[in-house]
């Protein structure tokens, strides 16, 4: 029996019994097998996909996050710093849902279908379906995109019934914005490609991580309003120095 048998590729107590292809099965194998293929034609490249597809696009994505994190923290806009932590949240929810929603779909990893199939990663034992990576990379994404399109780069605090503004704030479209967004958008989308290049993953499992990762992400972010309030309240205390940059304020 070969180690990667698909009896061996069970996790105990699935939900479902398994299943080989989730539909669209046609699409998702042939896709898959032509991804495949690629890979089998482009070695040169086997190197980096493997690094990209297992730890540097995650590492990069998060990269990206946290300098738009910075940007926001130094332009003085707390409420753009709390939008993105409540993005980040959500994110890990979404990874919390997907043990979830994978151990309901009970599919099996592509390699225990097409034992030909070129595999550049370690084989495991979990479910296929959502890829984590790509759940990883729809929720950061989606979180910079709510915060670069929100009105939240000018921030403001209550004092004594008077609201004082921070006037070093700039416009949520500013160039290096939206340069981190975009950024984050084509190395997300490119994780996900990676992650059917390497022979982790049918195509569905990562548009399905990152569609769901998307939708919890937008589903926190209407929480913005209690996130907004706990910004007032805790920006004139020590722990506003996390929200933002320290400085005298200006009054508006």
């Amino acid at each position: 029996m070969s180690p990667f048998h698909p009896a061996l590729l069970r996790p105990p107590g699935p939900v479902v019994a398994d299943v080989r292809v989730l539909p669209p099965r046609g699409l998702n194998t042939s896709w898959y097998l032509d991804v495949n293929r690629l890979a089998r034609h482009t070695s040169w490249a086997h190197g980096f996909m493997h690094a990209y597809a297992l730890w540097l696009g995650p590492v990069l994505l998060a990269a990206a996050f946290l300098a738009l994190y910075a940007v926001a923290w130094w332009r003085r806009a707390p409420r753009a710093t709390a939008l993105l932590i409540l993005g980040g949240v959500g994110t890990l929810v979404a990874l919390g849902l997907n043990q979830i929603v994978g151990h309901a779909a009970g599919e099996l990893r592509p390699y225990a279908t097409h034992p030909r199939a070129l595999v550049l990663v370690g084989k495991t034992s979990d479910y296929s379906f959502p890829s984590d990576h790509s759940i990883v990379a729809g929720g950061l994404t989606m979180s910079l995109v709510l915060v670069a399109g929100a009105a939240v780069w000018r921030w403001g605090t209550r004092r004594g019934g008077e609201i004082r503004s921070g006037g070093e704030a700039g416009p949520g479209r500013s160039g290096v914005v939206m340069a981190l967004v975009v950024a984050n958008v084509v190395l997300g989308l490119f994780l996900c490609f990676a992650r059917v290049y390497v022979g982790a993953h049918y195509p569905g499992d990562v548009v399905a991580g990152y569609l769901l990762s998307s939708l919890v992400v937008v589903v926190a972010s209407l929480l913005r309003p209690v996130a907004y309030r706990v910004v007032d309240a805790l920006e004139p205390t020590v722990l506003g120095a996390i929200l933002r940059r320290p400085g005298r304020l200006a009054a508006s």
